[in-house]
This record gives C-alpha cells, structure tokens and sequence, in this order.
C-alpha cells in the first residue's frame, strides 16, 4: 500500500522573473521553453507572465510516478 502524502505549494505562480533568479535561469532560456510549451504559466491577464508552479509539481511527480510503477 502507498503513503498518502501531501505537499504543499507556497507559491503557485512566480513572476518569471524570480522563477529565473531562484533556478538561476537566463531569462531567454525561459522565454523559450515557454515558447516551445515546456515551460507552463499561468493564462495572461495583466500582461504579467507568471510561472505555474504547480503545474510544474505535478509533472515532476507523474514522472516520479512513472518511474516507480517500472
């Protein structure tokens, strides 16, 4: 049987700006992989894009997933 475990996501979208400074990320880098779709953020509203954490969470787990299912 598997633990149930839960995490918690303090921030769920960052300004790209400090998701690039906390990753230590070139800023094109990260335009890029947004442009390519590799990188999620949050729908645009205020012209602010902003990085979805969580998104990024859950892709890390169904990886990990995935992996110990194997």
């Amino acid at each position: 049987m598997r633990p149930k475990i839960t995490i918690v996501i303090p921030e769920p979208y960052l300004p790209l700006d400090e998701y690039c400074r906390r990753t230590g990320m070139d800023k094109g880098t990260a335009r890029r992989l947004i442009e390519y779709g590799k990188l999620p953020i949050k729908p645009k509203g205020n012209g602010l894009v902003e990085i979805n954490m969580a998104a990024l969470t859950i892709q890390a787990l169904s990886v990990y997933d995935a992996l110990v299912e194997e």
